[in-house]
């Protein structure tokens, strides 16, 4: 992927379930590690990890960025529960000095998905619908699926529709903060 001058190269590194990005442009690289917890009992991990297998192997001298990306599971959801219990113990423990920036998704990914619906259409090769069906992105996207004779899955199973959809569209809508590292890795 190339952006601003700017481009990103995935390392793969099989002895590690680590997601590993080097980003190059004119002032320099950087690194780029993926971590997914999977399940919110991982988290108190999450320190750990960031403390040995990036700050330590890698060099207190960088300056680390950690990226703390969830979803509230509720539209009404307060954000503070992720300055509580585990995640307040999780942003004690990663070294001083490290920014922590909050990426919370306030709706299901599908809702995030559907704001390209345009996208979405396009890979399940139909017109765009005058409406959906469903309260939630979930449902919604089911129902369009099922109206092609298609089943949606999630996960990995995803993965052709989620590289179909114009990320800077979903990007731009603000329903995900992306924002804040699309800023960190090219600005």
């Amino acid at each position: 992927a190339e952006k601003n001058g700017a481009t990103l190269k995935r390392v793969v590194d099989e002895s590690t379930p680590d997601i590993t990005y080097i980003l190059e442009h004119k002032a320099g690289s950087a690194l780029i590690k993926l971590r997914v917890m999977n399940a919110i009992s991982q988290v108190p991990k999450a320190a750990p990890w960031v403390n040995e297998q990036c700050i330590r192997r890698y060099g207190k001298a960088i300056n680390w960025s950690v990226f703390l990306c969830y979803d509230r599971d509720d539209y009404r959801a307060d954000i503070t529960k992720f300055r509580e219990g585990d995640w307040a113990l999780l942003r004690k423990r990663i070294r001083k000095g490290v920014m922590i920036v909050d990426v919370a998704a306030s709706a299901d990914i599908e809702d995030i998905m559907l704001q390209d619906i345009e996208g979405v259409c396009a890979y399940l090769r139909i017109d765009v619908p005058v409406s959906l069906e469903g309260r939630r992105g979930k449902a919604k996207m089911k129902h369009l699926f099922r109206s092609c004779g298609n089943a949606y899955h999630e996960g990995a199973r995803a993965r052709e529709l989620i590289r179909s959809l114009d990320m800077q569209k979903i990007m731009n809508t603000g329903v995900l903060p992306l924002k804040e590292i699309e800023t960190a890795f090219f600005e």
